[in-house]
């Protein structure tokens, strides 16, 4: 692994929580095998600066073969701006790398696609993805329980730890607030 290498995904304490201790390249992995079905080995580029605003998330991954890769998570709906944004940074990574580049986006369940028909370079395909499951509610609870009794995460805990920003959900509000509540614990947990 090269590159600059940076804890933006999981916090020091999540990673304390989670099984194994996992880093940013777990969390990726994760991401990827479970929500684009690419289970390829990767390096991480956070040394490849793209252009993109301050608030975007994205990284280059360049996947076993060669592959480029634009990971990027969005929070709210796809539109114009969220596009032109993947499609620059995309176009820009075409022209470096002078080969095919996929854009995997990474999307809340809820969200709308209210985009224009755009003119994409055939050298950039765009993937959205997001998981089509709606027990987030649940899935905070036995979380929570877990780590209101000390109890050791689990590998399929800490995958649905990771996945939960992108999980459904039966009731927005209540999701939020629990889930908020949630992550609070997790900043302020302490191995007893």
């Amino acid at each position: 692994m090269f590159g600059i290498y940076s804890r933006q995904r999981l916090s020091e304490n999540e990673s304390k929580i989670l099984k194994s201790n996992p880093d940013d390249y777990n969390w990726y992995h994760v991401m990827l095998q479970t929500l684009f079905e690419d289970d390829r080995f990767f390096q991480v580029r956070e040394d490849i600066e793209v252009p993109k605003k301050e608030d975007d998330d994205g990284v280059v991954l360049i996947l076993e073969g060669g592959d480029v890769v634009y990971f990027r998570t969005i929070d709210g709906n796809v539109n114009d701006e969220v596009m032109d944004s993947i499609i620059e940074v995309c176009s820009y990574l075409v022209d470096k790398f002078d080969r095919r580049v996929d854009a995997y986006v990474v999307c809340p369940p809820n969200r709308t696609f209210d985009v224009d028909e755009k003119k994409v370079e055939l050298r950039i395909r765009i993937y959205f993805s997001s998981l089509a499951i709606h027990n987030g509610e649940e899935i905070i609870e036995r979380l929570e329980n877990k780590l209101k009794n000390h109890e050791e995460f689990t590998i399929s805990d800490s995958i649905d730890h990771m996945l939960l920003p992108y999980t459904g959900y039966q009731d927005k509000k209540a999701f939020e607030e629990k889930y908020q509540h949630y992550m609070n614990l997790i900043e302020t947990y302490e191995d007893n």
